[in-house]
């Protein structure tokens, strides 16, 4: 039989870790959907002015850039010299095996040219304003929510979660296992009155805050089911009452 903690000395590295990497993901996500809008000026530009020529397969060479070793790739590029001197290039094909790479070399491809720069491409962009802007507009607003979880339910939760275990404890604890008697009227009794449930759960307590005064408010950590339902069950619950909010101290038995 174990004992796993519930609240405040619940270690959450792990939700911590996830919440950067998926704010993270979300925001460079956000930047690259405005930047795409940004691009379909460019994008426009070359599909007016791009004309359509015949280039030549100069040369191939293996593709270190894959992601997969177990997979081997060749690829052929492309090169074709305008009146004006400028010389255009690019990669052209992919080939999984080298024979097919080594007998596209020499053949002539259609490819298309901005006449006023070096930009080249074996297709015409698709130019859509409106795709592109819908997409950088719905992770604009995606994006406030996640920077919320990150700021509020990791960073922000995670300091005040130290400050009330460091009113309970003192200046020494064990951040996996706390073993140190609480602190003389840093505790409390509160009474669950209500709990719901989801991809993670919230408990309200009722309870009385440092001032004496009684309050029913949604704790601020989020619970697993089988810990909303003990804590439920359990009904009057340890509580660390902390300015304008609360802490709850609590154990569950588990068995593995």
């Amino acid at each position: 039989m174990n004992v796993k903690d519930i609240g405040i000395k619940k270690n959450r590295v792990l939700i911590s870790t996830i919440l950067i990497l998926v704010a993270l993901a979300f925001v460079i996500t956000f930047i690259f959907m405005w930047w795409d809008y940004a691009s379909q000026d460019t994008y426009k530009r070359f599909r007016d002015n791009a004309i359509e020529v015949k280039a030549i397969i100069v040369s191939y060479n293996y593709d270190y850039s894959t992601s997969d070793k177990n997979t081997k790739n060749w690829v052929t590029r492309y090169e074709y010299k305008s009146e004006c001197g400028t010389i255009y290039h690019g990669r052209y094909a992919v080939h999984t095996d080298e024979s097919t790479a080594i007998e596209e070399v020499g053949k002539s491809v259609i490819i298309y040219i901005d006449p006023n720069s070096d930009w080249s491409d074996k297709h015409l962009p698709v130019v859509n304003y409106e795709r592109a802007l819908r997409n950088a507009i719905i992770w604009c607003i995606s994006v406030p929510v996640v920077l919320y979880l990150l700021f509020y339910r990791c960073i922000y939760r995670n300091v005040i979660n130290k400050k009330i275990k460091k009113k309970v404890y003192g200046n020494i604890y064990n951040n996996d296992r706390i073993i140190h008697t609480p602190q003389p009227n840093t505790i409390t009794q509160g009474e669950v009155t209500k709990v719901v449930k989801w991809i993670v759960c919230y408990v309200k307590v009722k309870y009385q805050d440092e001032n004496g005064a009684t309050r029913e408010k949604w704790a601020q950590s989020w619970f697993t089911h089988k810990e909303a339902k003990y804590l439920q069950q359990k009904k009057i619950i340890t509580i660390v009452p902390y300015k304008t909010t609360y802490g709850i101290l609590e154990e569950m038995s588990v068995t593995k």
